[in-house]
């Protein structure tokens, strides 16, 4: 599969911490030939009106002018505007993705994934959020959660892909909740739950056949189990390279349609994790 060369991968650098957001975009971008655009968001009241952009786009300019001397096609862009969550979406409105760091802050009050959570909610293209990760830890590995929606096949695609590009095994997780069975027509039930193991197994074979069929050499494996499946995904994901989950579209409802699932597994990121539009 021939890499999007037309749409950048835009990254949105931390001035005081940028690398490990930074690193994973230059890396993917010079893997599959993406254009890089390095964005920052300001407060327009923060600065010197005289000159409002100059404090933030040397910063930038300094990070990118290595990275053009390699060949990498690096462009810059610094907006005004006090609202990054409102403002990082409309700067990636034809990128092919979006890369952000963590916004976790320990010993804050806010809430873990505040802002990734909303940026994924309301951006145009897939996200994929970056969180500080212990650089002495093997990983390897993408996993992947299906669920047979429309936006489950797109996201076992986009890992497909990476599974491939990387040469890594591509684990697909999926989950089943007990049903209970209805005994009678009062509605009693029985207390042992119809388990679902055989056919979500059967389900999961589909979606390894689906990934071969893109990439017939791909080393895929499956998980499946009873229970939550943020949990699963999570679990199977600690030491992972790559993790990957679907998210549905934008506007009013975009943060209930982001899903309990992927709004869980932002929230307790263990690696890198890829929010396919």
């Amino acid at each position: 599969m021939r890499p999007d060369t037309t749409r950048p991968d835009t990254a949105r650098p931390d001035p005081a911490e940028p690398r490990p957001a930074l690193a994973w975009a230059v890396e993917r971008a010079r893997a599959t030939g993406a254009a890089l655009k390095l964005v920052a968001v300001v407060d327009p009241k923060a600065h010197a009106p005289e000159d409002p952009d100059a404090h933030a786009i040397a910063p930038l300019e300094a990070l990118a002018a290595p990275l053009r001397t390699t060949g990498l096609a690096v462009t810059v862009e610094v907006i005004d505007d006090r609202h990054v969550d409102r403002a990082l979406p409309d700067a990636a409105t034809d990128a092919a993705l979006l890369v952000i760091g963590t916004d976790h802050v320990p010993g804050s009050r806010r809430e873990r994934g505040h802002l990734s959570r909303h940026l994924v909610s309301h951006a145009h293209c897939s996200v994929a959020v970056v969180p500080d990760l212990d650089e002495a830890q093997r990983r390897e590995g993408v996993v992947v959660g299906v669920d047979g929606s429309d936006v489950s096949h797109r996201a076992l695609a986009f890992a497909a892909d990476e599974a491939a590009r990387l040469r890594e095994t591509l684990t697909i997780v999926s989950t089943w909740m007990p049903v209970p069975v209805s005994l009678d027509v009062n509605m009693t039930y029985d207390p042992t739950p119809y388990g679902l193991q055989a056919p979500t197994e059967a389900f999961a074979q589909t979606a390894v056949d689906e990934a071969r069929t893109r990439h017939p050499d791909l080393d895929v494996r499956t998980r499946v189990a009873e229970g939550d499946a943020a949990i699963a995904i999570t679990d199977a994901s600690t030491s992972a390279r790559l993790t990957v989950v679907g998210t549905h579209g934008r506007g009013g409802l975009a943060r209930l349609l982001l899903g309990s699932t992927s709004t869980a597994v932002l929230e307790n990121a263990t690696a890198v994790t890829v929010a396919v539009r």
